[in-house]
């Protein structure tokens, strides 16, 4: 847990005061603003699953810090660019992501006119977008202004060249600018007294700060209170949420529906009930994994705007930053592993008992291919809850593609379902398939079959496929066919994976590399497996993959610096 940027000596530097070990959760990163130095002191006396109790504190040297996330403020409105965030007159105004990336590109660049080629690259990336999408987007981003067609308060259409905006904003930098609506005012008699020029009070000021932050960590929300810092909350909203959250494991679409429904009954009862919204923001995105791209703008609005709710009622309910993770975690954010992570970690600093932060974080950190950091998370998540499923499905992952597939293999088939229901059917079917028990493997896979015909993720028909190309090619190169046309917006990666390996066993490189860049691109650039994996050999030596293998390597290795230092 960390309070940052306290002010002790205006001839000084910042000063942040944390529990060991010192390194923030939450840096977001920003553009443009200076970099200063910062003090760092360290205070370590809170039993955690990351350090032992032994009540030091300590000034660790300056050092360089990434800049601070911007607001930018026009008019009514501002935009808190670190958790984009639009408000207005303080209260968040919902809007899809890529139409908020819209604006803070024009915010950016608002001295001069960005052309519409310069707004696609920069909003979209790489991916191709028709310039009709970039009309729509700034429609709707007009519309959320409460600009008219006639007017030209914030953004101008310059004919034939592309958008300017022209309203006048300021600017700020720093982690305690927060609009009013999240950060009430400090009254004159309540500031801080240690808040005066010179470093005569450094000293008593950072014995002041060492004992508030204990108290601060002493009275944190045990992770079975779904109060947070609300007095009371509506009994009938408290039991919907509990029994949203049992649904809510099991992650199916059925299951998911049932759930959204008992959360949208539990913010109705209690409008000022901040872990209900987050509960529901989340179960949105759960949500999204199942719908059709026409549906997937809808509900990502609906789970920032419910996240955000939250954090106005109690910026500090973990389940927030939990589901802003989530939503950071999916296609429209292009799997924003870093970001999530830091999503994640801020949860769990404010809970440390929380099953489903380390969870979580277990799930990035598989996908990644940082398999001790995700058997890490897995075991303090199964200690705080054993009977969490998705955590049990991180430590099996883990085991299966660290090649310990008998390991995986028992893990696996203890989770209760029905969780990740065809994931689970066809990573146990791809370790009885490495164990050699190929007679066991299609015994459970027909029984998947048969308990989930639909297939909605393609994960049984790419295992299928695994299973056949060797000896029946031209089944499996149909059964690959059936993945393609899989209709998710979140298609699963894992199914692309599947398919890749059932590709590469018949030799067919470039379309084994293809499907292997669609599972890197989806969540799932996972190095250490592409690297070692028996199932893609044949194409080892094939110059495509070759050059594939060094991407994802290269981006391994920045994550790892990243994340853990390089450690």
């Amino acid at each position: 847990m960390f309070v940052s940027g306290t002010d002790l000596s205006r001839a000084g530097r910042d000063l942040t005061l944390g529990f060991w070990p010192g390194a923030s959760p939450w840096g977001v990163e920003s553009p443009h603003p200076p970099k200063r130095h910062r003090w760092t002191l360290s205070v370590a006396g809170v039993t955690s699953p990351y350090n032992q109790p032994s009540f030091l504190i300590r000034i660790v040297r300056p050092q360089m810090i990434e800049p601070l996330p911007a607001f930018y403020e026009f008019g009514p409105f501002s935009v808190d660019a670190g958790k984009r965030l639009l408000l207005r007159n303080g209260q968040p105004v919902p809007l899809a992501p890529k139409v908020l990336e819209t604006l803070l590109t024009l915010i950016e660049a608002r001295e001069r006119v960005l052309s519409k080629d310069e707004l696609l690259k920069q909003v979209w990336g790489d991916t191709i977008v028709e310039e009709g999408g970039l009309a729509r987007n700034v429609s709707v981003l007009r519309k959320a202004l409460g600009e008219k067609p006639e007017d030209h308060r914030y953004i101008v259409t310059v004919p034939a060249r592309g958008y300017r905006f022209v309203a006048d904003v300021r600017e700020r930098w720093g982690p305690d600018l927060v609009p009013s609506a999240l950060a009430p005012p400090i009254p004159a008699h309540r500031r801080p007294w240690w808040r005066v020029p010179g470093r005569r009070w450094l000293v008593p000021a950072t014995a002041v700060l060492a004992v508030a932050a204990l108290t601060y960590a002493w009275r944190a929300v045990p992770g079975n209170d779904l109060r947070g810092l609300q007095p009371s909350v509506d009994s009938a909203a408290y039991d919907l949420v509990l029994r949203a959250r049992y649904l809510s494991v099991r992650t199916t679409d059925v299951d998911t529906q049932a759930a959204i429904d008992l959360l949208e009954q539990a913010v109705a009862l209690d409008p000022a009930f901040a872990v209900a919204y987050a509960d529901l923001a989340a179960a949105y995105v759960t949500r999204l994994t199942f719908v059709t791209p026409e549906d997937t703008e809808d509900l990502e609005q609906k789970a920032f705007a419910s996240a955000e709710k939250a954090l106005v009622l109690d910026p500090n309910v973990a389940e927030a930053y939990m589901a802003r993770g989530d939503l950071l975690w999916t296609p429209a954010h292009h799997f924003a592993h870093q970001r999530a992570v830091q999503e994640f970690s801020r949860a769990v600093a404010l809970k440390p008992d929380s099953d489903q932060g380390h969870r979580r974080l277990a799930r990035v950190y598989v996908h990644l291919g940082f398999f001790d950091e995700a058997m890490r998370h897995a075991a303090i998540a199964l200690t705080i809850n054993p009977s969490n499923a998705q955590a049990l499905n991180s430590r099996a992952q883990a085991l299966l593609w660290m090649g310990r597939d008998a390991e995986a293999l028992t893990v696996l088939l203890s989770i209760p379902g029905p969780v990740l229901p065809e994931l689970v059917e066809a990573n146990t079917v791809f370790a009885l398939a490495r164990l050699a028990k190929l007679e066991d493997a299609w015994v459970h896979l027909r029984q998947a079959q048969r308990k989930y015909p639909n297939d909605p993720s393609g994960a049984l028909s790419a295992i299928e496929a695994m299973l056949v190309a060797e000896h029946e090619p031209v089944k499996a190169q149909a059964l690959i066919e059936r993945v393609a046309k899989r209709k998710a917006v979140n298609p699963s990666h894992h199914a692309a994976y599947f398919a890749a390996s059932a590709w590469a066993q018949m030799g067919r490189a470039k379309e084994a590399v293809e499907l292997l860049r669609e599972a890197a691109e989806t969540g799932f650039p996972c190095y250490p497996l592409f690297a070692g994996d028996p199932n893609l050999d044949r194409i080892r030596q094939d110059p495509g993959f070759q050059a594939f293998l060094a991407e994802v390597q290269q981006q391994f290795e920045s994550l790892r610096m990243a994340l853990f230092d390089g450690k």
